[in-house]
């Protein structure tokens, strides 16, 4: 597991305690050294992100990455690691009524069922594999995943 080196330090929030966290949820398909990424369009600029979302009250992780990869691309999830294998943290600004705030990213290696049957929605349209360099070379990444483009290294999917 790999942690964000450049991670920042912490800093007051008027809106929440210090230590407040939004935890998102992310699945990681890999093949071929390439990686899933779904074309989020739920934003004004549409976005390649990982599929996967936040983590509501009382839910569990793999739950949780199961309703998000069914209500944004209509598949299910076939298996999930029992570790993330990539954490990073993301701060957010101006979002969701607040200054900002910090999302907690725990992405986890995962199969999804029937890929080629992708039920196109707001937030998926499509979705399309990415090695590394081409992940750092394409404009429209979700912010929230930049910081995956350094930690991403395609031998810890072999």
């Amino acid at each position: 597991m790999r942690i964000n080196p450049h991670q920042k330090a912490p800093q007051q929030s008027p809106d929440f305690p210090d230590s407040f966290h939004r935890v998102a949820v992310k699945g990681l398909h890999v093949e071929d050294g390439k990686l899933l990424m779904s074309h989020d369009f739920i934003l004004e600029d549409p976005v390649w992100e990982l599929p996967g979302g936040g983590l509501d009250f009382g839910e569990s992780i793999p739950d949780a990455l199961r309703r998000e990869v069914k209500e944004e691309m209509g598949l299910g999830v076939t298996w999930i690691d029992e570790k993330p294998t990539y954490i990073w943290t993301y701060r957010r600004d101006n979002a969701r009524g607040m200054g900002w705030f910090y999302i907690l990213l725990l992405a986890y290696r995962f199969e999804i069922k029937d890929l080629h049957d992708l039920v196109p929605s707001e937030e998926c349209r499509e979705v399309k594999f990415f090695s590394k360099e081409e992940l750092g070379q394409t404009k429209n990444v979700s912010h929230q995943i930049k910081p995956l483009i350094e930690l991403f290294n395609p031998a810890d999917f072999v």
